[in-house]
């Protein structure tokens, strides 16, 4: 009986540390941006912004023929 006792506590206490430890592992993953980021929010918005285009873009006109 006692034997049986044990191996109850020592599976329970196996399943529990198995259970716990795959928790564990999903807590190191948060969706943050830490101080050691940098400048990337920056660096994406800098991507990310529509450019204009440049003065004579349209001109159909070429004035040296080639």
């Amino acid at each position: 009986m006692v034997l049986l006792k044990r191996t109850k506590t020592a599976v329970a206490a196996l399943s529990a540390a198995l259970l716990l430890g795959g928790c564990a592992d999903y807590m190191n993953n948060w969706d943050r941006v830490s101080t050691r980021a940098g400048n990337a929010p920056e660096a994406n918005t800098a991507i990310q912004e529509v450019t204009a285009w440049p003065e004579h873009v349209e001109d159909t006109d070429i004035e040296f023929g080639g």
